[in-house]
């Protein structure tokens, strides 16, 4: 009996030592949303493929709103749960959301196969689009929004930690709002419906309402 508890005590107690090791090895958890710099440039020039195979670019959305999130359809928590933020955020915009295309672009292309993304995508809502690119073209659309991505090693496999910003583009693909998971779908719907209307997607003047031109 006591060489028993000896042994008990003995595996918790390397259990114990180990947890350190393993929770600096563990990929960092990925924020919530990732500070954007004073006067960073959000958007540009991109070059990319849709879910059907179909070649896109900054220019495709031209007249449209867009809601931009960036991830991998590896992720288990966040990417999930900011689709499903997506998702009830059109909901909750109801006629509106026919103004708004949801993008779910990914920063894994080696994974992220226009059929896996395709199914991805169409499980949470078939109204987000997903788009993909080889690594260099996917490299140029996260730096040209500010998104930070790493690929994490774990064993034989890999995750990524990366920026979990949504990002509303104008109809004339400039930068307008970002928003945390944080905040409510009901919340973000609001805003996004106020910037609807402030900025109408039929207008030729955005650009220069939003410079105070």
């Amino acid at each position: 009996m006591n060489r028993l508890l000896i042994t008990v005590c003995a595996a918790v107690l390397l259990l114990l030592a180990a947890l350190p090791v393993a929770y600096l090895s563990w990929p960092a958890r990925v924020p919530v949303s990732a500070a954007i710099s004073q006067g960073a440039q959000i958007g540009g020039p991109f070059e990319l493929q849709d879910q059907h195979g179909q070649p896109v670019n900054e220019s495709s959305f031209k007249g449209r709103w867009t809601l931009v999130f960036f991830g991998f359809t590896h992720c288990p928590d966040v990417c999930p749960t900011a689709m499903t933020h997506v998702a009830r955020t059109l909901d909750s915009l109801g006629e509106q959301a026919g103004q708004v295309q949801p993008l779910f672009i990914t920063l894994d292309p080696e994974r992220d196969t226009p059929e896996v993304l395709s199914e991805y995508t169409a499980f949470f809502d078939q109204r987000i689009l997903g788009l993909f690119g080889s690594e260099g073209q996917t490299r140029q659309v996260a730096d040209a929004y500010s998104v930070y991505f790493e690929k994490i090693p774990m064993g034989d496999t890999y995750m990524l930690d990366h920026t979990a910003t949504l990002y509303l583009m104008g109809p004339d693909g400039q930068f307008v709002q970002h928003y945390s998971q944080q905040m409510s779908a009901e919340a973000m719907a609001e805003d996004i419906a106020v910037q609807l209307a402030t900025f109408p997607a039929d207008s030729n003047s955005n650009a220069e309402a939003r410079n105070g031109l």
